[in-house]
């Protein structure tokens, strides 16, 4: 019987075929019930993202694929999302610089359905059988300071009526604290994070 590897030694697998550092993928288990990938992948029409996709898919088994700054209409690669099993999806394709957040899921695995998507925010509500729904928001938020102010104002206000157990999966491209910042020019907008209910 094939020994099975630690999380760590396969972390360091997908490590080694990425080939720029910063660009690397989150795996999320919730205690075995679930897996996703939540990626930053900054293109994704080209070969290298394609066989690494491939082998992160074959190594971790994720049934959600959470997608960010993809700059390439999806129904470009759908194809080759539905070859991989991921059958189903939630999009939001770029305008100008804003969005590219792509959600796409295994329908055998789980039940995915949108509930609000706009620009810089998709929200879904993730059910798999016997367990409590909950919300995923994959955030991509635009260059525009104004438009980021009011992606902050509108996950407050969830944030304020959430009564689900709720994941951001972010780019925020902002930051929460000065020491975030490595350019310390003055006309950069102050970071912060959102006002959680009960939170000091």
């Amino acid at each position: 019987m094939a020994s099975l590897r630690s999380a760590k030694v396969d972390h360091r697998r997908i490590c080694s075929i990425l080939a720029t550092e910063g660009n690397l993928p989150t795996i999320l288990s919730s205690m075995d019930l679930i897996c996703i990938l939540l990626w930053n992948c900054r293109g994704t029409d080209n070969n290298k993202f394609k066989c690494n996709l491939v082998e992160i898919i074959k190594t971790h088994k994720p049934e959600i694929l959470t997608l960010l700054e993809t700059k390439v209409p999806f129904s470009k690669i759908s194809d080759f999302f539905n070859r991989l099993g991921f059958t189903a999806s939630s999009t939001v394709d770029s305008v100008g610089r804003v969005g590219c957040i792509w959600i796409v899921w295994d329908t055998t695995q789980v039940h995915v359905r949108a509930s609000t998507i706009s620009p810089q925010v998709i929200h879904v509500i993730v059910h798999k059988e016997d367990y409590e729904e909950w919300v995923l928001a994959a955030v991509h938020a635009g260059p525009n300071p104004i438009l980021r102010d009011q992606l902050w104002k509108d996950l407050e206000d969830i944030a304020g009526n959430m009564q689900q157990p709720w994941l951001v999966a972010e780019e925020f491209n902002d930051f929460a604290h000065q020491r975030e910042r490595r350019s310390f020019s003055t006309n950069r907008n102050t970071g912060r994070t959102p006002k959680i209910p009960g939170s000091s």
